[in-house]
């Protein structure tokens, strides 16, 4: 399904898990501008460097090895540790911020990598050699590439995480101080994962749909059809849109003031009759 009807389904997967992976990513670099004190958090040069040269090194291991390959391990273990282990010992340092900086840059290679396809059609294999890559950027889609893209995206992220905990614990947070793109990122974030939980769901159905309950209860009714990606799209986008929604809305009600009841007025004591 991967490779033929559903194909163009788990493409657009792929652009919404690398566009989450990036807005993250930016929301954490927003997020280390507002702590004062953060640029004393620094983090030795080794840490830019594994970031740069990891993916075409994971690129080159995993054609040549693949994991969990011992050989693989000798090589990916001791790259990906070297920034915490071997750091203390290089005097050399670089600011967290431009960590997080080089990190993003990496996260765009890596996800242009993570989406470059065999070819320029939807489905097919045996595809005419003008829609395909050119000779010698084929490996680019090889599956050894897209789990190196995706290791790199993970392990960026980590680094940036450990980078975050840092400047939390070292610095101070001025709260209303970061930057208001940061706002527009988090609604992105939101409606991204909700978006992406919608088109999974989709693709569970689609998979099964010459049954009612797979291999037991056939479907061969003239509704049993893959509809298109951009039929799939408009309905998770306005469900994923009336969620947030409802979301929004429970929320306003949530931190509306309260107002409390007024009080009527107490009537003036009037003494007992001492009997």
């Amino acid at each position: 399904m991967m490779a033929d009807q559903l194909s163009m389904f788990f493409e657009m997967q792929g652009i919404m898990i690398g566009l989450l992976f990036l807005g993250i990513n930016y929301y954490s670099w927003l997020s280390v501008k507002r702590i004062e004190g953060a640029d004393n958090v620094r983090m030795s040069i080794l840490a830019p460097i594994v970031l740069i040269v990891l993916l075409p090194v994971t690129m080159w291991v995993m054609n040549s090895w693949w994991i969990p390959d011992p050989m693989s391990l000798a090589f990916l273990l001791p790259l990906t540790l070297s920034p915490f282990l071997l750091g203390r010992f290089i005097p050399v340092t670089v600011s967290a911020r431009t960590v997080i900086k080089i990190g993003f840059i990496v996260m765009l290679i890596s996800d242009a990598v993570w989406l470059t396809p065999a070819g320029f059609v939807a489905t097919g294999t045996d595809m005419p050699d003008e829609l395909k890559l050119p000779e010698g950027w084929d490996y680019l889609s090889s599956m050894p590439a897209k789990l190196s893209a995706i290791f790199t995206l993970v392990f960026v992220t980590i680094v940036n995480f450990v980078l975050y905990n840092r400047a939390i614990k070292q610095g101070t947070i001025v709260w209303g101080k970061i930057d208001f793109a940061a706002q527009f990122v988090l609604i992105f974030l939101a409606f991204t994962s909700t978006w992406i939980m919608g088109l999974m769901g989709a693709v569970r159905s689609l998979l099964k749909k010459y049954f009612h309950t797979y291999s037991l209860v056939s479907d061969l009714s003239a509704e049993s059809f893959t509809p298109t990606l951009s039929y799939s799209a408009g309905w998770i986008t306005a469900i994923t849109v009336f969620f947030i929604a409802v979301v929004t809305v429970a929320a306003l009600i949530a931190i509306r003031p309260s107002v409390a009841p007024a009080k009527e007025p107490e009537g003036s004591p009037v003494p007992v009759p001492v009997k």
